[in-house]
């Protein structure tokens, strides 16, 4: 684990990040860690974006400011679908590629909810010949939905050198715990998550179904990078276990767990999700 994602957006997240890399500075030189931060996106409603050239290099700067460091690794356009594209490709974009050029950002991307939205920028950039360095998609592979690999190919055919895979758990929506209450997902897909936690727990299996989701999202081998959230200590080490033991099941590529009553469990719960398989939810909101 050596990229860190953070962004303005998410409260003091910066801010708390740049000082524990600071504290952590002898042990943990800023060559050994990337740094993944984004723009355009400071509240929940679309009048909190700013995609202007002006805002671009100003939150740059911030951005840097808060994070203790001379340079970003990555910086991405953030949720892409709230604003027009022309936003994106005639202002923030050309932007940060300039500051690219001067060394303060290592590479540009965009991330988003919306695939066809992602291709369509992605495609832009290419026609230009300023392809994007980075794609950040969240929520498109995991047990419930697939459409990220449907997709790769085409990004990878626009130039994209980098696709991010991020949010196995689906925003918590595929945890042993209830979702919370903003989940944007249908009635039916959260009716089903729960008829899928209950078999796990009825079955008595020692696999959980957030572990089981991380073993399948994590053995996408098409995505160059999985992201994935965590709050504690432990939650990292779990991920991390998790994220080892994907690459030895290789579910999402027709593996098995060598525990049959494992299996059959993991094979009832993807029979329970197979309907949803290509559903997404609305992205922006209809109340942003």
């Amino acid at each position: 684990m050596n990229l860190l994602d953070t962004s303005p957006y998410y409260n003091d997240s910066e801010q708390k990040l740049g000082q524990a890399l600071h504290h952590l500075r002898h042990e943990f030189p800023r060559s050994s860690y990337h740094i993944c931060t984004k723009l355009g996106r400071y509240g929940y409603s679309k009048t909190d974006f700013d995609y202007s050239a002006e805002r671009v290099t100003q939150s740059v700067t911030e951005s840097m400011r808060r994070l203790k460091t001379s340079y970003l690794d990555i910086v991405l356009c953030h949720d892409v679908e709230f604003v027009s594209i022309d936003q994106v490709v005639d202002q923030a974009l050309p932007r940060l590629f300039e500051l690219q050029a001067q060394g303060l950002v290592k590479k540009v991307g965009v991330s988003g909810y919306p695939l066809d939205v992602l291709l369509k920028i992605a495609s832009i950039q290419h026609t230009r010949g300023q392809p994007l360095d980075v794609c950040l998609s969240y929520c498109n592979f995991n047990l419930h939905c697939q459409l990220l690999n449907t997709y790769i190919p085409k990004l990878r055919d626009n130039g994209v050198a980098t696709i991010v895979s991020a949010s196995p758990l689906s925003m918590g929506l595929l945890s042993q715990n209830k979702p919370p209450e903003w989940h944007p997902a249908k009635k039916e897909l959260r009716e089903a998550v729960a008829l899928c936690v209950e078999v796990v727990e009825q079955s008595g299996c020692a696999t959980g179904l957030a572990e089981m989701a991380e073993h399948f999202a994590f053995s996408c081998t098409d995505a160059d990078v999985h992201l994935v959230g965590a709050k504690t200590e432990d939650e990292v080490g779990r991920a991390l276990v998790a994220y080892e033991q994907a690459q030895q099941l290789q579910l999402a590529n027709g593996g098995k767990y060598p525990d049959p009553a494992t299996h059959a469990v993991y094979e009832k719960i993807q029979s329970i999700l197979k309907p949803f398989g290509s559903y997404t939810w609305p992205s922006p909101p209809a109340d942003a």
